[in-house]
């Protein structure tokens, strides 16, 4: 299974294949798509991705694993 693939990238506003809404930031792994919500895991630029926020994709099955890290490339990441 794919994964779905984004169509269009502006500041605050990323459009995924298939997904009913406009995601400001989002999780894709092979068959879906989700917002993803920083409070859920305490995320923010510093200290960056938490290990909680990748669980989901990883539990998808992935292969490959594409952390943005956004347009001014501030959001750290723990790899």
């Amino acid at each position: 299974m794919a994964s779905p693939r984004v169509e269009a990238l502006r500041w605050g506003q990323l459009r995924v294949c298939g997904a009913s809404c406009v995601y400001k930031d989002c999780k894709v792994w092979p068959g879906g798509s989700r917002a993803w919500d920083w409070r859920e895991t305490g995320t923010d630029h510093r200290p960056g991705v938490q290990p909680a926020d990748l669980q989901e994709v990883l539990d998808a099955g992935i292969e490959t694993l594409v952390i943005g890290c956004g347009m001014n490339q501030a959001l750290q990441h723990p790899i």
